[in-house]
Formats: C-alpha cells, structure tokens, sequence
C-alpha cells in the first residue's frame, strides 16, 4: 500500500464530500447556524489540495535550483 500523503488525503476527502453532496446527504460539519454541509466545505478543501500542489512544486524548483 502506498504511503497516505497529505495530497491523497485530500482526494480521499474530496471524493467523499463529492458522494456526500451527490447523494442529498444532510452532514453538518459545525453546528445548526452556520450549517457547514458538504457543498460549503468543498470549494475549500479542493483549495488546500491545490495550496498543497503548488507547495510542492516550490519545493521540487528549490531543490533542483541547488542540485
């Protein structure tokens, strides 16, 4: 089994929320005011997967720069 990496993680989770809201479910994720569902988390999950992405590029350019 391959290591679980943040960017895996992520997915997993995108993908879960993705059935969450395909399948109509009512999932609160904070509390009944704010009413945080899986369609509000989304856009911000799929944010830090690419936070994440564009972090490891940095990270791949930095070390070829020294290599």
């Amino acid at each position: 089994m391959p290591p679980l990496t943040t960017e895996t993680a992520l997915n997993i989770l995108i993908n879960w929320l993705q059935d969450n809201i395909c399948c109509d479910s009512n999932i609160i994720f904070d509390n009944d005011e704010d009413n945080t569902d899986s369609a509000a988390l989304l856009p911000w999950i799929e944010q830090a997967l690419r936070d994440v992405r564009d972090l490891r590029h940095l990270q791949l350019l930095q070390q070829a720069g020294t290599d």
